[in-house]
């Protein structure tokens, strides 16, 4: 299921498209996917935000009212009442259920309206819409489609979870359309330009990558040998000399993203330093994205500082690119579509696009 708005039709000009540079792969259609898709699992808040304290958040148009029942689990109703549309977040919780801040009207945590002021009759139609939630690790997975959703299609995200690896996490809510930071994730060549104060160095620009694709997963990967180590490792590995860095990048279709870093010595054939980046990518509205991030690492576990600089560092990072993708997003035209070069590096974002058409045009058949 998926809102009404679809992606526009692609242009038949050379103008109105694509081109990708290596014949092997099938050209992706052009046009930066407008679509939000609703049958997939998306990051809705950090566990640590929701409390017994009601939280809204818009969440693909919908405005969602989360917080915690007495047992600790969470739940997230569309945040309005049934009766004249006051935001519940704006209400009181009393024990599981909420309390409308405006006439009163009280429900559950299954969205049912159990009590109304001043009669005993409770209209049918007095509900309002419960979604499926998962919390898991720092996440706060909810289902946007109809029914109840799978937990086992929810992205992995193993490394969050697992206390032999220290983890931190932040977020931003972002003035862009999500299809841009997708693009700016897939494409790390960006890095030695955007990011030459924080984690950018020439070898990453000048890699070629590696692009396939699995089902509705895009992976692209690149290896730099002999490389700069940048400021952001140095202070977190204590590594000064040359290295071998690894970026392998897993996206899952439409919403989660995780790179793969490793870095090591240059030629030391072992187990080296390893880094899980994971991005959250939850559309707030058709222009405007919500981007939680959590970082994961499995050396220096205990020692606080590395999480602190490493924290400071990633917000700087997320900063820059903040900036840089809101300039472009003043640029674009409403429906996304321009024209556009492309090269080598676009690939991974290519075949993302690719992979998203495809899943508008099918929600909007079905």
């Amino acid at each position: 299921m998926m809102r009404q708005e679809t992606s526009p039709a692609i242009p038949q000009s050379t103008d109105g498209l694509l081109r990708t540079v290596e014949a092997s792969l099938p050209a992706p259609r052009s046009g930066m996917p407008r679509g939000l898709l609703r049958e997939h699992w998306y990051v809705a808040a950090f566990g640590s935000e929701i409390t017994r304290e009601p939280i809204r958040r818009v969440l693909l148009d919908d405005p969602v009212v989360l917080y915690r029942k007495t047992d600790g689990g969470i739940v997230a109703l569309y945040d309005r009442c049934a009766h004249r549309s006051y935001p519940l977040s704006r209400g009181t919780l009393q024990g599981d259920d909420i309390v409308c801040g405006y006439h009163g009207f009280v429900f559950d945590p299954c969205g049912t309206c159990v009590a109304v002021p001043g009669q005993d009759t409770i209209p049918k139609a007095a509900r309002v819409r419960a979604y499926p939630v998962v919390e898991s690790g720092p996440f706060v997975w909810i289902w946007m489609g109809e029914g109840e959703g799978d937990p086992a299609k929810i992205p992995d995200h193993r490394w969050a979870c697992d206390p032999a690896w220290a983890t931190f996490v932040n977020k931003a809510l972002v003035n862009v359309r999500y299809g841009l930071l997708v693009d700016n994730l897939l494409d790390l060549s960006h890095e030695t330009y955007i990011h030459a104060k924080t984690i950018g160095t020439p070898d990453v620009a000048q890699t070629p990558i590696t692009t396939e694709v699995e089902g509705m997963t895009v992976k692209v990967s690149r290896k730099m040998l002999a490389a700069e180590c940048p400021p952001f490792y140095q202070t977190a590995t204590g590594i000064t000399s040359r290295i071998d860095r690894g970026q392998d990048i897993t996206y899952h279709v439409p919403a989660f993203y995780v790179l793969h870093v490793r870095i090591a010595e240059t030629g030391d054939p072992g187990e080296g330093f390893h880094v899980k980046i994971m991005y959250a990518l939850t559309p707030e509205t058709s222009t405007t994205t919500h981007d939680f991030w959590a970082l994961s690492r499995n050396f220096a576990v205990d020692q606080a500082w590395v999480t602190e600089k490493m924290a400071q560092i990633q917000d700087a990072i997320v900063n820059e690119d903040v900036v840089a993708l809101e300039a472009l997003e003043k640029t674009l035209p409403l429906d996304g579509l321009v024209p556009e070069v492309s090269i080598n590096i676009d690939r991974g974002g290519l075949q993302a696009r690719r992979l998203i058409h495809n899943l508008l045009r099918g929600a909007h058949d079905a």
